[in-house]
């Protein structure tokens, strides 16, 4: 007996709203993608282009000066594993891209941005695309701009590490997708390098964001004894990144809504806000590079509020190491915990979360960078002692979250009040302080190219610094970025 087909059932509600979220889902990534591979230099207002210029010569410092620790050592010899310094053509972008952004996140002394860093990956995959590709400078800042705006976005849609109750700190997360930003950092900056097509980006996106590490943010703020990992190792998002944009390049294909809706990435990381729409709050109208902030100290970024007050009081009042019997930090109940009250820290990062340790550094007048994180100088017995006279305890002030909310018209400023009292021979002193010194969108403090030489000079032997300098300052009229990159390698390879 012939077979004879019934007729198709019409779709469900159901299936048909199903249907059509995906489709929105999909529309979301790709106005991301489409924004972005849209974005060239003639697009990027000027002042951002200078702020990225800043940026990559203070991440070129940080990625120099953390290669002669011993922790750096370790890195560059697993960058060398994935290839790393094998082809002079620049085709070891894998393994030069996986060096650079954990050598450059390795100290905590780069740049951040919305409870987050990630130049240093932005850098990595920029700098490693440029020398394969040979771009121009321009095209260079281009793709910088670009992997760190996208970067921001994704950032801001995330949300900070803290539950918020009218925008106060309240607990944190359980679930915090710190490695997403730099992730989408590097893949954003090599989509752009590779001249993607918006499709390609898209593709892109969702290779990269298929194989992000997993979110351990919630997990990494219970640990106390830190390992040199930190929250996500900062190298394998940069590959990451990279490869997920090469990848799309030669044809892979990936989940093209992967960001949207209720079961995207942003949901499953944000731990805190189901609003998938944040990540695309103002884009094309913000500039995540116009609010960044830059690091003086070798710590954390919370721990430098508390060194600028104390800065000012050894300053005002001329206070050194031997004249301090008491030091008390307030700060942000968030920095309460034993990780950064910690007086006698063990690791490499360990050292860069230790209040006492870092206050200890700076009154005993040791100039920020690997000296600061040195094993030896932390079990000196005057540093010990000098940790053993610190004490922190909470500020009476709520730490405000203004990041917290993307859809607000402007960064406004983040509100992480502190206050050093320091008991001295001559007296005890108290300052405060709500703002570091490149905290780029504080009405108070603004910086110029200067600062950020300074620093890099501080950082980078005098010969390879200059040239560096030089180059970066010129960058957007350099026909072949090449020539930075290489420079740029030589003093890697001669940091001691």
């Amino acid at each position: 007996m012939r077979r004879t087909e019934s007729a198709p059932r019409p779709a469900s509600d159901a299936a048909i709203a199903g249907s059509k979220g995906r489709e929105e889902d999909k529309e979301e990534t790709f106005t991301l993608a489409r924004h972005y591979a849209d974005l060239h230099y003639d697009g990027i207002p000027a002042d951002v282009c200078q702020e990225a210029k800043r940026m990559l010569l203070d991440t070129l410092g940080c990625v120099i000066s953390a290669k002669c620790t011993e922790t750096g050592q370790m890195v560059s010899q697993l960058g060398a594993a994935l290839g790393a310094g094998f082809f002079a053509d620049g085709t070891d972008f894998l393994g030069r891209s996986y060096e650079i952004g954990r050598l450059g996140n390795l100290m905590d002394l780069e740049e951040g941005y919305a409870y987050c860093h990630f130049g240093a990956v932005a850098v990595a995959s920029g700098m490693t695309m440029a020398r394969w590709q040979r771009l121009s400078g321009k095209e260079l800042l281009s793709a910088l701009v670009v992997g760190y705006e996208l970067a921001g976005q994704i950032a801001l849609g995330i949300g900070p590490e803290f539950k918020v109750t009218e925008g106060r700190a309240n607990g944190r997360l359980d679930v915090w997708g710190i490695t997403a930003p730099p992730v989408f950092a590097a893949v954003g900056a090599a989509a752009r390098a590779l001249n993607l097509s918006a499709e390609q980006t898209t593709q892109a996106y969702g290779i990269a964001a298929s194989n992000m590490p997993i979110p351990i943010g919630g997990k990494w703020t219970t640990e106390v004894d830190l390992p040199n990992t930190k929250y996500g190792d900062m190298g394998w998002c940069a590959l990451t990144g990279v490869f997920g944009a090469v990848s799309a390049m030669r044809g892979s294909t990936a989940v093209t809504s992967i960001l949207g809706g209720e079961n995207g990435l942003i949901r499953i990381v944000q731990g805190g806000d189901n609003n998938s729409q944040r990540f695309l709050a103002h884009l094309g109208s913000r500039w995540h590079l116009r609010s960044i902030w830059y690091k003086r100290w070798t710590c954390c970024g919370w721990i430098q509020y508390p060194l600028a007050a104390l800065e000012r009081l050894m300053t005002k009042h001329s206070i050194g190491a031997d004249d301090v019997s008491e030091v008390v930090v307030e700060i942000a109940s968030g920095a309460t915990v034993k990780r950064f009250t910690d007086t006698q820290p063990q690791s490499f990062i360990s050292l860069q979360f230790s209040i006492p340790h870092a206050i200890s550094m700076l009154l005993m007048n040791v100039p920020a960078g690997p000296e600061w994180l040195s094993a030896e100088l932390a079990q000196a017995r005057a540093v010990k002692t000098m940790r053993e006279r610190v004490r922190v305890e909470g500020y009476a002030i709520p730490q405000a979250y203004s990041y917290a909310d993307p859809f607000a018209d402007t960064d406004a400023t983040q509100g992480v009040p502190s206050a050093v009292r320091v008991t001295t021979t001559k007296g005890t002193f108290r300052e405060e302080s709500d703002y570091i010194w490149a905290d780029n969108h504080h009405p108070k403090n603004r910086i110029d190219d200067s600062h950020i030489q300074a620093k890099f000079r501080g950082l980078v032997g005098a010969d390879h610094a200059d040239r560096l300098v030089a180059l970066v300052a010129d960058i957007e009229r350099v026909d072949d970025a090449s020539v930075l990159v290489d420079a740029f390698y030589a003093a890697m390879a001669n940091s001691r």
